[in-house]
């Protein structure tokens, strides 16, 4: 299962060390941090940077909530300006590396609230949380941050009083001269409430590519080759984008019954295959979408036939208020072209039934036709595949396959309509190729899930898809 200066700017003076330099893995799966699980010398943090004063540790002799070894990381809020004026604090630690563009890097581990001393507040954006997040930066000390991915590890929405893991993963830009693996707990008030961590792992493995017909398929020039309607604008603001230079922005028309949408278009012929997929990124740092707000971003392939008449449309959600906050997902959607097809078209829409405010971003879209080499005539795999549940729906236990290119760690779960976890299927380091889990309808603590609709979760350092299935009893 399973520098000389910290260059991330939270407001306040970080800790100066200098950065390490990142040891040549023996293997894709090789754990590049010092001290993953602040074992040294009977409990440290020798190995990582920290900062900010509520970075501590959990050890037999004080709170005693330990996943393995003698020691886990404890961290909770600085109470900066408390109880009088609050001021929003940040600590933690990370540590720093020198990364190799094209690579992608993974941090990974497990996280743990107590409800001896929870974290609050239901409105994650807004409240104490824990973040684990990856960083690039232009320097090796220093600098400016190129791009960025993050991971809510616990906040007031956590399980409480168990070990849960969370993964996240970027890959690493052109001109990064630095990368930094950084656990981060936001303060926004003078809440209570801390937060663990155990057995921190971070990995790096060689991107996949998808042969992709797409054109400008991640906004390197803008919106350049896409056909656009409604409110769709290109970021590149480092928090917005997953690779450089560009990512696209879109938002409710606040028009009933018209979405915001982009797309393109390609000829094509009756029987041919294609996947439409995309990263999607719904983020505290500007327009949030989760509570009642009921809009969502979907992935669309549409077939044309010569008198430009749709004759058949597949749509699969990129984003909706169930979308994780704060980190870039994947999704899928497959279609087949039914007879009379001449035109495949791909968009990208922002659907708005109650006109909320709020935005998604994209970036690195693809459109492929799956087993067909690209350009250059080498076969790329697709990097993630997850199916359809059998049965679905379903009484005692349903089976999911699930299949990955590379070996990396995965993390398959099952989800309720709210977004807490029911049960983890599998955590820890997956072989390539095919795999089968099995869901008996229980929860982590073994007890009877009750009949509803469950979505089931595969993160990779690839990305992430899923799926729904619905438990009858």
């Amino acid at each position: 299962m399973r520098h000389r200066f910290v260059g991330f700017c939270v407001g306040i003076t970080l800790m100066c060390l200098a950065a390490a330099t990142m040891p040549t893995p023996s293997g894709a799966v090789t754990n590049l941090l010092a001290n993953p699980g602040f074992e040294s010398a009977g409990g440290s943090y020798s190995g990582w940077f920290t900062f900010g004063s509520g970075v501590q540790l959990s050890t037999p002799a004080t709170d005693n909530i330990i996943r393995t070894g003698v020691a886990a990381a404890k961290i909770y809020g600085g109470f900066t300006g408390c109880p009088g004026a609050p001021l929003f604090s940040v600590g933690g630690f990370g540590q720093a590396f020198t990364p190799t563009a094209g690579k992608t890097y993974e941090f990974s581990g497990f996280g743990y609230v107590a409800s001896t001393d929870p974290l609050s507040g239901s409105d994650v954006c807004n409240s104490n949380r824990l973040l684990a997040k990856i960083v690039f930066f232009n320097a090796a000390t220093g600098g400016s941050e190129l791009q960025s991915n993050e991971i809510v590890v616990a906040s007031g929405a956590s399980i409480k009083n168990q070990w849960y893991p969370f993964t996240v993963s970027a890959p690493a830009p052109t001109g990064a001269l630095r990368v930094e693996a950084l656990f981060l707990f936001l303060q926004p008030g003078c809440d209570t409430g801390s937060a663990f961590v155990d057995d921190a792992s971070f990995t790096v493995n060689a991107t996949v590519p998808n042969p992709n017909v797409l054109v400008n398929p991640s906004f390197t020039t803008g919106l350049t080759g896409w056909s656009t309607f409604g409110n769709v604008f290109t970021d590149a603001r480092s928090f917005a984008v997953r690779t450089r230079t560009g990512c696209a922005k879109l938002f409710s028309t606040f028009v009933a019954d018209t979405p915001s949408g982009m797309y393109q278009s390609f000829a094509t012929t009756p029987g041919t295959s294609w996947e439409f997929g995309a990263y999607a990124l719904n983020t505290c740092q500007e327009g949030p979408i989760n509570g009642v707000n009921d809009n969502q971003m979907l992935a669309t392939i549409t077939f044309r036939n010569a008198f430009n008449v749709d004759i058949g449309s597949t749509s699969a959600v990129l984003g909706d208020k169930n979308t994780r906050l704060g980190t870039w997902t994947r999704n899928t959607v497959s279609a087949t072209a039914p007879a009379g097809t001449a035109k495949i078209e791909a968009y990208i829409l922002f659907v708005s039934p109650s006109l909320f405010g709020g935005s998604f971003f994209v970036d690195d879209v693809w459109l492929r036709r799956p087993g067909v080499t690209d350009v250059a005539g080498a076969p790329r795999p697709n990097a993630l595949e997850l199916r359809a549940a059998a049965p679905n729906p379903f009484l005692n236990s349903t089976r999911i396959e699930y299949s990955i290119a590379q070996e990396s760690m995965a993390d398959l779960s099952v989800y309720d309509i709210t977004g807490r976890r029911v049960e983890t299927l599998f955590h820890g380091q997956a072989n390539p190729g095919p795999h089968v889990a099995i869901w008996d309808g229980r929860s982590n603590d073994g007890r009877l899930a009750p009949t509803g609709i469950y979505r089931y979760v595969l993160q990779t350092a690839a990305g992430r898809m899923e799926r729904s299935v619905v438990l009858s009893r």
